[in-house]
């Protein structure tokens, strides 16, 4: 029943989530309101939890070297959190579609695709609460409280607009401790990604002939065979180009041969003619 494959459903909707968080900038002015310093804030895959423990076991930032601080943070990071199957996006399972390919008489089949909610926590660590407020600002303003953004998940199944939308906001502040301790602004937000995965793609060719052979019989009040039965007729359709070979609308035509048996048998079982 299953086979291996990979269309990167999963992979596409997290580096397109932490893409749209690449190109953050914090701004330093000094009293005049004059730009000293902007800053690019890094942002890797990775929980607050990772953050937390690099600032607490990094060697230079103890003792002295705490003003080291500053050239660390701001930083953020995000994780996947909740992978669940979102019931009110399904469609119909065995709905399909379909893509041309260069070979004639091919073309790509891929079943319908399956929703899935991706949950991500974005945590923004700072030094100071401007730092942190700045951030803020550059996410939420593009969040109302969706973001929507198109991705090229397969070749059947291009440009599928995926969802994104902010359920939570909440900061983590510390407000106790010693004068010498530097202080740590934290931002968590929470979103979740209305996503897809996609089944593998087949190939298949096109139908460009039917034979069907028509038969008539006889049934009783229950519904049982009973009688003489033959063949009464066989009709061929073939769907063809104006040289013959196969092509598709509107070029296409579409042909069809009548046969009907000189020998069918009549009501009473007897040949005809």
């Amino acid at each position: 029943m299953f086979e291996t494959f990979y269309n990167e459903s999963l992979r596409k909707t997290v580096v397109a989530f932490g893409s749209l968080f690449n190109e953050i900038f914090v701004i330093r002015r000094d009293k005049q309101n004059d730009t000293i310093k902007k800053i690019l804030v890094p942002i890797t895959y990775a929980p607050k939890e990772k953050f937390l423990r690099m600032l607490e076991e990094y060697p230079l930032l103890k003792g002295k070297e705490t003003d080291l601080l500053g050239q660390i943070l701001p930083r953020m990071g995000f994780n996947m959190t909740n992978i669940s199957y979102d019931s009110s996006r399904k469609r119909n399972t065995i709905s399909k579609r379909y893509e041309k390919t260069d070979e004639e008489g091919v073309y790509l089949r891929q079943f319908a695709e399956v929703p899935y909610n991706l949950d991500f926590e974005l945590s923004l660590v700072t030094r100071t609460m401007d730092d942190a407020l700045q951030i803020l600002e550059q996410i939420l303003a593009y969040f109302t409280p969706d973001f929507t953004i198109s991705l090229n998940f397969t070749e059947i199944n291009k440009k599928v607009d995926v969802p994104i939308t902010i359920s939570s906001v909440s900061p983590e502040i510390e407000y106790e401790g010693e004068t010498t301790t530097q202080r740590q602004v934290i931002f968590n937000i929470s979103f979740t990604a209305s996503t897809y995965i996609l089944s593998p793609i087949k190939e298949q060719k096109y139908i460009t002939t039917t034979d069907v052979t028509n038969f008539f019989a006889f049934f009783d009040e229950n519904g049982c065979l009973t009688g003489p039965t033959g063949a009464a007729s066989r009709i061929i359709t073939s769907v063809t180009g104006p040289d013959g070979k196969f092509t598709l609308p509107p070029f296409a035509g579409i042909t069809q041969e009548l046969f009907v048996f000189p020998d069918s048998l009549d009501i009473r079982g007897e040949t005809l003619g």
